[in-house]
């Protein structure tokens, strides 16, 4: 649009905005805006195609900076080492510029090239020169790319999990919902006042097809709800859900899953477990995303109904969801519902499990050694009694004890039976009393218990009896005292080195000896007196001999008393002079003992 085809208004005000100074063309614009009756930056609009001055040329190196690669590289790094886990609290760019300059690490400048000065750089070129690195936040925190898995036919792969409703807690009038208001973050009592009471989910998922099992447990994670929610999962249902026994089971690397009673039940079972490394959770994201699928479509509209009163209700309502849900859901990635694609093992891939009672019995801890003391022995903190054991225990005999995570009342001491299979003796755990004694121990004075006989008891008295040719315990115990010969004397124990057939040896060539005998004078030599030496009482020990004494003559000890034994006696006190020196030093200074009396 030319200036000819513009308003004469419009010409006016541009002629005047050439030859306006700075500062005057807003008086134009107004003045502008009000011959034509409309706003400034309608005016503005007008004319400013006209007006206003070309855009800059642009700069050979822009879309450059001036930041070098380490530079930006030790800036992205201070950053991140300041900031959280959960990608908040970040140290600010400038300031991580600033502290690396005072440290001298970085520079962050440029050359002026019209004066030569060494300028830093602005904090808009520091974070473009951030980006032109690629070190921004998108960039560095994208998630690293993953490997895909997959399992050729259902019952290859199993992956389980544990996660806490964050929903519900079981409470006296049933499941109660948990208030963002009061359980969250800032008020951590509140969720230990609950602890007990709050509601794990465990789902069980078929890798291949997707289907999987929900079971609700309370308390905690632990080897004893692992266990039962395979055991679960294991156990053929009237449904037609997934059930058997897979090769493989992946999960998290928690201590419930890494439990020995865990890996023995699997190992018992051919289960070959795979736990992912930790942080690595996305290994298992299947399982993930089934507690998702939980939490949306099963525990959101648990609210609308009267609140479970127990975990086996909730376990009800569980199955009646997870039964319909994966006959009529498809399956996004097998283009089939889960229960159809579980329904695709073949006779040879579904391995069925033995009865829920042999499964019980394979989730028993690593055996540990324990030593037998008064018939009973003591395990992780109990008491037990091990008297009634088969074949009898000896005490400070060793015995292999191992626990069943799903009886935590007893004990199992690992045995042999007749046949030399493994046998597992179960054990109750003992009760106590008042004051720590134990609940059967007998009361003085009221009761007398005698300690029942044990079969190794019994078979040392049958020893006993045999070794002493006695019929009763007590005709054993009279001829122990009357020291009469073992086995009545029949036994020679030299007969057998008497009877010993040995042969005769034959003499050995020699070299006879050089040594020639002094000859001997006859006469009668008489043998010096040999007195033994008896060596000497220190000080101390003297001491401790004349005290006694010294008392018995009556009179009391005196510290001068040990100095004038040790200055009577320098080297030591003779043991023939005890005596009278403890009549010297109990007699009073100034009294002398002569005959007949003090004189």
């Amino acid at each position: 649009m030319t200036a000819a085809a513009l308003d004469p208004r419009v010409v006016a005000a541009i002629g005047d905005w050439h030859r306006a100074g700075h500062g005057a063309r807003r008086g134009i614009i107004e003045r502008l805006a009000r011959e034509l009756g409309v706003s400034i930056a309608t005016a503005y609009r007008k004319i400013g195609p006209l007006v206003l001055a070309k855009p800059r040329k642009r700069r050979a190196d822009a879309g450059g900076g001036a930041l070098s690669q380490p530079e930006a590289e030790l800036i992205w790094a201070l950053v991140r080492e300041t900031t959280r886990q959960t990608g908040t609290g970040a140290l600010p760019v400038m300031e991580a510029v600033r502290i690396l300059r005072a440290n001298g690490c970085i520079q962050a400048a440029r050359v002026d090239e019209d004066t030569g000065e060494w300028l830093p750089l602005s904090e808009s070129a520091i974070r473009r020169g951030l980006r032109l690195h690629g070190y921004t936040l998108d960039l560095m925190t994208a998630p690293a790319a993953t490997t895909r898995l997959s399992s050729p036919h259902p019952n290859w792969c199993w992956q389980i999990d544990a996660s806490v409703s964050r929903q519900f807690y079981l409470a006296d009038a049933g499941a109660q919902a948990m208030d963002k208001a009061v359980y969250y973050r800032g008020k951590p009592g509140n969720f230990s006042k609950i602890a007990e009471r709050r509601i794990w989910r465990y789902i069980v998922t078929d890798h291949a097809c997707g289907a999987f099992e929900l079971f609700y447990v309370q308390g905690a994670e632990s080897a004893a709800n692992v266990i039962a929610t395979l055991m679960f999962t294991m156990t053929p249902r009237a449904d037609g859900t997934m059930h058997g026994v897979p090769r493989i089971l992946m999960h998290d690397p928690g201590p419930g899953m890494k439990a020995a009673p865990v890996a023995n039940f699997c190992t018992a079972l051919g289960i070959r477990q795979m736990p992912h490394a930790s942080g690595e959770s996305n290994v298992t994201g299947q399982v993930e995303n089934a507690h998702y699928l939980v939490e949306r479509y099963f525990e959101g509209v648990l609210r609308l109904r009267e609140p479970v009163t127990s975990i086996a209700e909730i376990n009800a309502q569980a199955r009646v969801w997870s039964r319909a849900f994966q006959a009529t859901r498809q399956h996004s990635r097998t283009g089939m519902t889960r229960r159809d694609g579980w329904l695709r093992i073949t006779p040879e891939q579904l391995v069925l499990a033995p009865p829920v009672e042999v499964l019980a019995q394979l989730a028993n801890s690593t055996p540990k050694p324990c030593t037998v003391r008064d018939c009973m022995i003591r395990f992780e903190g109990g008491v037990y009694s091990v008297r009634e054991l088969p074949g009898g225990i000896v005490n400070g005999q060793k015995v292999m004890v191992a626990r069943n995570a799903l009886d935590p009342d007893s004990v199992r001491v690992v045995g042999k039976d007749e046949h030399g299979q493994e046998t597992h003796f179960i054990t109750p755990k003992l009760a106590y009393k008042d004051f720590g004694f134990l609940a059967s121990a007998a009361e003085i004075g009221t009761e007398f218990k005698g300690a029942p006989e044990s079969p190794a008891d019994a078979r040392n008295k049958a020893i006993e009896q045999l070794a002493m040719d006695a019929r009763t315990q007590a005709d054993a115990a009279a001829a122990r005292k009357a020291k009469r010969l073992a086995f009545g004397g029949a036994i020679d124990p030299m007969k057998h080195l008497r009877d010993a057939q040995v042969a005769p040896a034959l003499p050995r060539a020699a070299t006879p000896s050089t040594v020639t005998a002094p000859s001997v004078v006859a006469g009668y030599i008489e043998p010096p007196q040999v007195r033994a030496e008896i060596p000497l009482l220190n000080h101390v020990e003297a001491a401790m001999s004349l005290k006694p004494l010294v008392e018995r003559a009556g009179s009391a000890w005196m510290p001068d008393m040990y100095l004038r034994t040790a200055t009577r006696w320098p080297e030591g006190v003779p043991h023939d002079a005890i005596e009278s020196w403890a009549t010297e030093l109990a007699t009073p200074r100034g009294l002398y003992l002569v005959e007949g009396g003090a004189a």
